[in-house]
C-alpha cells in the first residue's frame, strides 16, 4: 500500500511491546508477564467518518490474530471492480468491488505487511494456486495467496455433512503439488487483505474469496487485550460488532478432510 504525501505515521504503545522486563524480574516485584511476539509494522487504510480515505502504519505485535487480518492475497492479484480488475495493491478505501452476494461494495478497510523470508518467524509458505485448478477460469491466470486465504466452496457434499449450501474453506487444505502448490518465498513479500461493511465474497483472478471478518466466536472477541489489539488496526470501527453480519460459516481443516474423502 502507498503511503500518500502528508499521511500520518503513527507507531502508538511501541513500548508495550518492547519493554525489557529483567529489572522486575531480578527485584522480585511480581512474575514476568506473558511473552509478547517481536514487533511488526502493519499498514491500514480506512474510510474515515466523512467518508475519505485515511492511512497510517501501525506498530503492534507479530501475532497470528493480527496477521490474520492482514494478510489473504499477494501484491498483483487482480480485483473485479466497478472500474474493471485492478491489483491488490492499488486498491484504496471507497474502491467498489463486484462482490457474488451483495453486488458493488465500497472497501472499508485495507490491511497490508511485509513477509521477509529471512525471518524464522515468517516460515509460513505462500500457496500458488494454478489457473483452472478449480474449473474453468477458477482462477481465470495463476494466483498467489497465504495459507489464511479462504475460498468460498459450492459442494453438493457441504450440504450432507453439514447443512451448508456453501461455506469458505482455507485453501491451503487443496495443497496437492500440482494445481495447488506451497511456495516457499525467496525475497521479500508484500501480503494484503480487504475488508467490507460486512463479510462477503469478491474475486481476485476469477476465484471466490472471503473478506476478512474476525468471526462470530473468534477468541478476539473474548480476550480483552486481544481485541484491544485486533481494533488498534481498525480505526474506523468501534467495537467488534461494527465488522457487520456474517453470513456464511467457515469449515475447519479436519471439515475440509472430511468433505474431500467423502464423508
Amino acid at each position: 500500500m502507498t503511503e500518500p504525501v502528508g499521511a500520518r505515521m503513527v507507531h502508538e504503545h511501541f513500548d508495550d511491546y518492547t519493554t525489557d522486563y529483567s529489572t522486575r524480574a531480578a527485584s522480585g516485584r511480581g512474575p514476568l508477564p506473558r511473552a509478547q511476539p517481536r514487533a511488526r509494522s502493519y499498514d491500514v487504510a480506512w474510510l474515515n467518518r466523512p467518508g475519505c480515505p485515511a492511512w497510517d502504519t501501525v506498530v503492534a505485535p507479530g501475532s497470528t490474530l493480527l496477521e490474520n487480518a492482514c494478510s489473504s492475497l499477494v501484491r498483483g492479484a487482480l480485483i473485479n471492480t466497478y472500474d474493471g480488475p485492478v491489483a491488490i495493491e492499488d486498491i484504496v478505501p471507497g474502491t467498489l468491488v463486484d462482490t457474488s452476494d451483495h453486488g458493488l461494495l465500497p472497501v472499508q478497510w485495507i490491511g497490508s505487511y511485509t513477509i521477509d523470508p529471512n525471518d524464522v518467524e515468517d516460515s509460513d509458505p505462500l500457496i500458488r494456486v494454478m489457473t483452472d485448478a478449480f474449473g474453468l477460469a477458477k482462477p481465470s491466470q495463476d494466483l498467489m495467496v497465504t495459507g489464511r486465504a479462504h475460498m468460498r466452496l459450492r459442494h453438493a457434499a457441504c450440504t450432507t455433512l453439514f447443512g451448508l449450501r456453501h461455506a469458505f474453506a482455507p485453501v491451503r487444505c487443496f495443497e496437492d503439488g500440482l494445481g495447488v502448490i506451497a511456495i516457499k518465498p525467496v525475497a521479500r513479500v508484500t501480503v494484503f487483505n480487504i475488508a467490507f461493511e460486512r463479510q462477503a465474497t469478491y474475486l481476485a483472478n476469477g476465484m471466490e474469496l472471503e473478506s476478512y471478518h474476525p468471526g462470530t466466536h473468534s477468541e478476539a472477541l473474548r480476550d480483552d487485550e486481544l481485541r484491544h489489539m485486533l481494533l488498534r488496526l481498525f480505526p474506523n470501527v468501534r467495537g467488534t460488532g461494527d465488522f457487520g453480519q456474517r453470513t456464511i460459516e467457515r469449515l475447519t481443516a479436519q471439515e475440509v478432510l472430511r468433505l474431500r474423502s467423502g464423508g
